[in-house]
């Protein structure tokens, strides 16, 4: 009297109609009776009106259950979503919904709650946890469906008398807010029918005890009852009232917005009242999205395409012209260097020189003494290896010289006196260009003085070796290269931490006080301080070698030119090509990782898709990869092969478990490579029975029954030739039955799909089978008129045979055949005879223009007995 679950298809259909949804999925609890019964119940339901394209089933006992992967399998189905599950598991579908992002209206989801009540489990998203915000968020996509709770004064007056009775009668009392269940006045109104129904059959002088009169009597009949207008249909059940919940997202409750009718059975919204669509949305999702439910819906991916094309031709273009703009860069930088190293603005030439002539000691001087007193001092060594040199250490030597004027500057004019003619290389040009740049603020300042000279300030005695340092070196001391070698280090380590020397030091010395403690050579001698994350290593060492405290310990610039070569091995000389270098190593790296990756997704793909067309029919297969579901279909008439081994059950009880195995897999894997040869489909192999059917997926007119009568003497022939290799004096001995007919075939389950055949034609295949003989093909006569047709096979009749559950039926024996076929290899000839024993018939095939073989009814044929 309260509902049946079987109307609740008719609810959710009156919801999808006013909403124009037609794809629908379903996931239900397996694990829970309730949700259970009403998950199938929606099944067969939806399924029937079409509606249903998607069904999954899971645990809900499980804690491990993947909520996201069920969504998004369903997701490629449909966009409305039913939750037949306990209340706990809507609550972790709709949070799974929400992260994945599909409660923003895209999607519709929909549960059951058929009354309020902790027996139904809690159905509501507030649960006290951190998680009650984004539940209260998804649940504005959720519908829920529940019975019609009755408002009548009638009801309220019976639920304040059932609230009073169940205090004084049984001790309980109804919480605060807490309604009647409506089951309790659904009993109440069941009663009230009982007892309509007695009073009517005790008006007629009925039999009150005839049970079945008296139910009769509550069939198909209308009353008001406590719970409402009550009908009961002709089969016992009631139309019941139902109503569909929102939730408001101000007030977090579930309030009706529509009501189902049972008696009009339609879809009733109530006025004043809306759905909140989430998302801001003013209306309903679509039933399928705009691009489809895997976005490639052509109508989406042509404009895509198209801006694909645009911007690859775009960033094309642009590279092209990035390319052509460097080109250009580098070309121009090319003669501008070129132009800079034919400059010939560092020659003089003698018109621009004016000498100065009639002064007194200026005009001659002992130039051979000069240069004399250089090369003793060896003052013309250092300066060509650029050594800091002090006032004191010049020689107190006059130079007399020839003097000139050249742009209003006095110059010192000298004439260079050498056989050999100096070739200006470009080698040369390039030294000169350098001299003539060296203007960067990059460049260490040094002093480098030839005539009365002012001696340095502190600060520039901070590149200088101890051992040479003013403070400690005596007048005339001679400067030496492994100076040098120190005052390269601490130019290195000003190109490592990008700042003058001794940079951290200095913030609490001055460069006084520097200059005194280096000069002092204390243990552990003072130098700049340089992290090792600021440099590699190497680099790090050679400086800590080149500033040395003895100069011995310190390494030539030959050794120091050779540890930087080693350093820098790899390395282009100037930053753009060792970046362009970096660069295209990288993408020839990565385009050969990415060419490996596809190439072995490639050949994934591959296997996975050889196995599934193992499994599957490719049509089906393929079907099945592009995401679709494959609907079954509806053969006017195929042929199907069934065949038994004789004597099995005798044979597994001789063998061991791993003989009958490999048996059995030498004998299908024969049986396998003889139907590769034929338009057929193997459906299946149980135990020692073996399947096959021709004319599906792919129709093939009336040839099916001629590929399976092939087919079925190549097999029948391999049998007789077959050895049992554990038992090899032993016969193999098979039955063969073939019928033709129509049947539906399918794809039937989710994990491990199968191709399933159904109908009656299945059946009879099965029992010519069983009802045969062995080494005989056993074949209908339905499957006989076909073959007749092509007039190539030699059939017999056999007589009726008593089929189970289809009576006596005429059958006949495929014996052989005279078409030519090139499929299978030719062994030996030999003649169909009518008169040959039953169990002593070879499948025959007939050679083209043969004409020397026996004869016989002018029919000659040929032995198959190898593959």
């Amino acid at each position: 009297m309260s509902y049946c679950q079987c109307r609740l298809r008719l609810v959710f259909s009156s919801v999808f109609k006013e909403f124009g949804w037609s794809h629908v999925a379903l996931i239900l609890d397996r694990s829970d009776l309730f949700s259970l019964t009403v998950g199938k119940n929606l099944e067969y339901g939806l399924r029937k009106d079409g509606l249903l394209k998607f069904v999954r089933e899971l645990d809900g006992n499980s804690e491990d259950e993947p909520y996201h992967f069920y969504l998004r399998d369903a997701s490629m189905y449909a966009r409305i979503l039913i939750l037949s599950v306990r209340g706990m598991l809507v609550r972790k579908f709709m949070l799974a919904a929400h992260e994945l992002g599909m409660t923003r209206g895209d999607w519709a989801f929909l549960d059951v709650e058929i009354f309020q009540g902790s027996y139904w489990g809690d159905h509501g998203w507030e649960m006290g946890d951190e998680n009650d915000t984004a539940a209260r968020k998804a649940y504005e996509a959720l519908l829920r469906v529940s019975l019609l709770q009755p408002t009548s004064p009638r009801f309220q007056d019976f639920a304040d008398s059932v609230r009073q009775r169940a205090q004084s009668d049984y001790n309980y009392t109804f919480s605060e807010g807490e309604e009647v269940n409506f089951f309790i006045g659904a009993f109440y109104d069941g009663v009230y029918l009982l007892g309509m129904a007695l009073n009517e059959t005790l008006a007629e002088d009925g039999d009150i005890t005839d049970g079945i009169s008296i139910t009769r009597r509550m069939w198909d009949r209308n009353f008001n009852g406590i719970t409402g207008h009550v009908r009961i249909d002709d089969n016992g059940d009631r139309d019941a009232d139902y109503s569909i919940l929102d939730l408001d997202p101000i007030t977090g409750r579930f309030e009706v917005v529509a009501h189902y009718l049972g008696l009009n059975r339609e879809y009733n919204p109530i006025t004043g009242k809306n759905i909140h669509w989430p998302g801001g949305k003013e209306g309903p999702p679509p039933d399928i999205p705009k691009c489809g439910f895997l976005g490639n819906d052509p109508a989406c991916t042509s404009g895509t395409e198209a801006y694909t094309f645009v911007a690859y031709t775009s960033v094309a273009l642009a590279v092209f012209f990035l390319i052509a703009i460097m080109a250009a860069c580098f070309l121009y930088r090319h003669l501008r260097l070129s132009a800079d190293l034919n400059n010939m603005s560092w020659r003089i030439k003698p018109e621009e020189l004016l000498l100065e002539v009639g002064k007194q000691f200026s005009s001659k001087i002992n130039l051979h003494q000069a240069i004399s007193d250089i090369n003793n001092f060896g003052l013309e060594q250092r300066i060509r290896r650029g050594s800091q040199i002090s006032c004191e250490s010049l020689p107190p030597t006059t130079v007399f010289t020839t003097v000139g004027i050249y742009k209003g500057e006095r110059v010192a004019i000298k004439k260079i006196t050498k056989k050999k003619v100096v070739d200006i290389t470009k080698k040369l040009l390039w030294e000169i260009k350098q001299v003539r740049d060296v203007t960067s603020e990059n460049t260490v300042r040094e002093c480098l003085i030839f005539i009365p000279v002012k001696f340095p300030p502190t600060e520039k005695l901070l590149w200088i070796a101890p051992e040479l340092l003013p403070l400690t070196v005596t007048p005339g001391s001679v400067a030496t290269q492994k100076g040098d070698v120190y005052s390269f280090a601490i130019i290195l380590e000003e190109i490592v931490v990008r700042s003058g020397p001794y940079e951290v030091a200095r913030t609490f010395m001055t460069a006084q006080e520097i200059v005194s403690k280096v000069s002092a050579s204390e243990n552990p001698p003072l130098r700049p301080e340089v992290a090792p994350k600021d440099c590699p290593a190497d680099i790090l060492s050679l400086m800590e070698r080149c500033w040395h405290e003895i100069p011995e310990e310190r390494p030539s610039f030959h050794m120091i030119r050779g540890i930087i070569r080693r350093i820098m091995r790899g390395y282009c000389e100037n930053l753009m090509d060792d970046l362009l270098r970096r660069m295209e190593q990288y993408a020839n790296n990565l385009e050969a990782l990415v060419e490996e990756k596809t190439e072995q997704l490639s050949l994934e793909k591959r296997r996975s898709e050889e196995l599934l067309y193992q499994v599957l029919p490719r049509q089906v297969a393929g079907q099945l990869m592009a995401g679709e579901m494959v609907q079954p279909e509806q053969f006017e008439s195929v042929t199907i092969y069934f065949s038994d081994i004789v004597g099995f059950t005798a044979l597994c009880a001789q063998s061991t478990p791993m003989e009958v195995v490999d048996f059995l897999n030498d004998l299908y894997s024969t049986f396998d490579r003889i139907i590769g040869f034929y338009d057929v489909y193997k459906v299946e192999t149980i135990g020692d029975a073996y399947m096959v059917v021709s004319g599906l997926p792919e129709r093939n007119g009336d040839e099916h029954a001629r590929e399976i009568g092939l087919m079925a003497l190549a097999i029948l022939d391999a049998v007789k030739s077959f050895t049992i290799m554990h038992k090899q004096n032993s016969q193999l001995s098979v039955r063969i039955g073939v019928h033709s007919g129509p049947v539906c075939a399918g794809v039937v389950g989710q994990k491990m799909p199968h191709y399933c055949l159904f109908g009656d034609t299945v059946n009879t295949a099965s029992r010519m089978e069983s009802s045969g003989l062995p080494l005989r093909i056993h074949v209908s006569e339905t499957t006989k008129n076909i073959l007749d047709k092509f007039g190539t096979f030699g059939l017999e009749l056999r007589g009726e045979v008593e089929l189970k559950g289809k009576g006596r039926v005429t059958s006949y024996w495929l014996t052989g055949c005279s078409e030519p076929d090139s499929r299978l290899p030719v062994s030996k000839y030999r003649r169909l005879s009518s008169s040959q024993p039953e169990t002593n018939l070879n499948p025959l095939i007939f050679p083209p223009n043969n004409t020397n073989g026996p004869k016989s009814n002018n029919n000659t044929f040929i032995n198959l007995t190898e593959l």
